[in-house]
C-alpha cells in the first residue's frame, strides 16, 4: 500500500499526466459496466486515482476499480488494477481472461461480456488451458488466438477485453502505476501482434476456401490462410444489474 502511494504522488506531480483521485461521471458512464472487469462488482464499482497520459505513443489511462460486493449485511470492495488503450478501430466485442484470475473468487460464475445485447459466447474449446475465451464472432476470436498472446497473459496474470475501439485491460489487487505501465506495455504487444486481417474483418472469404483445422488449435501463419471455428455453446443466464455503490474514502 505504502508503494502505491508514493507512485501516486510520483506520477500525480509530473506534468506529462492528468490525475483524478476520482473518475468524473461522464467519465464512467462511456464504459459498459456488464463488462470484465466493472461486472465483478455485483453490488456495483467505484473508480478511483485515474491517470491519463501518453505511453509508446498511444493516450492511456489508469485507474483503480473497486468492485462491491455484499457480504452478509456489509459491502466488500475487491480491488482491481486497470488499463485503457486505444484500438486503430472498432472490433468484434471480445473478451480473453488469464485462468490466473478466473479462479480468483470464482470470477467464471460471472459473465465476461453483456449478456442482455446477447453478446458473446464462451469458447472452452478455443486455445489452451491458459486463458478463457469469450466473443461475440468466434471466428475473430480464433484469429486472434497464438501460443504466445497466451503465455503473456499467464504469466502477467492479465484480463482484456475489446469494447469498441478500445482494450480494456486489467488484474487483481492494488498496483502501482509503474505495475500498471508494465501491463499496458503487454497490451501494447498483444494489438501488434494482432494478423493484418484484424483491421480489416470482417472479410469475405473467398469462394470454395472455408477455414480448416480443429476448435481450439491456435492458428497456422496467416499465409497460410487458415482460420479455426470455435464452438457455439449455450449462453450463461442475464445477470440483474448491480446496484449502484456509494464512493467511500481510502482507509
Amino acid at each position: 500500500m505504502f508503494e502505491v502511494r508514493k507512485s501516486i504522488r510520483r506520477f500525480r506531480d509530473d506534468p506529462a499526466w492528468t490525475y483524478r483521485k476520482t473518475a468524473p461521471r461522464d467519465y464512467r458512464a462511456t464504459f459498459d459496466d456488464r463488462g470484465y472487469p466493472f461486472s465483478l462488482g455485483t453490488d456495483g464499482f467505484g473508480m478511483r486515482d485515474l491517470l491519463q497520459g501518453s505511453f509508446q505513443g498511444r493516450e492511456v489511462s489508469m485507474f483503480r476499480l473497486l468492485a462491491w460486493e455484499r457480504s452478509g449485511k456489509a459491502s466488500v470492495a475487491w480491488n482491481y488494477s486497470v488499463v485503457v488503450l486505444p484500438l486503430p478501430r472498432a472490433l468484434p466485442a471480445t473478451a480473453l481472461t488469464s485462468r490466473r484470475l478466473v479462479v480468483t473468487r470464482q470470477v467464471e460464475k460471472i459473465p465476461a461480456l453483456n449478456r442482455v445485447t446477447g453478446r458473446g459466447r464462451d469458447l472452452p474449446n478455443l486455445g489452451t488451458h491458459l486463458v478463457h475465451y469469450c466473443a461475440d464472432d468466434p471466428d475473430f476470436a480464433a484469429l486472434i488466438s497464438t501460443h504466445a498472446m497466451e503465455r503473456l497473459m499467464h504469466q502477467a496474470k492479465l484480463g482484456w477485453r475489446i469494447e469498441g475501439n478500445r482494450m480494456i485491460g486489467w488484474t487483481d489487487g492494488r498496483k502501482t502505476y509503474e505495475d500498471l505501465l508494465s501491463l499496458a506495455e503487454t497490451l501494447t504487444a498483444i494489438i501488434d501482434g494482432f494478423p493484418e486481417r484484424v483491421w480489416h474483418w470482417p472479410q469475405q472469404q473467398e469462394s470454395g476456401n472455408d477455414p480448416k483445422g480443429g476448435v481450439g488449435k491456435h492458428r497456422a501463419p496467416i499465409r497460410e490462410g487458415l482460420i479455426r471455428r470455435a464452438a457455439d455453446p449455450s449462453r450463461w443466464p442475464v445477470r440483474q444489474r448491480p446496484r449502484s455503490q456509494p464512493e467511500q474514502e481510502d482507509g
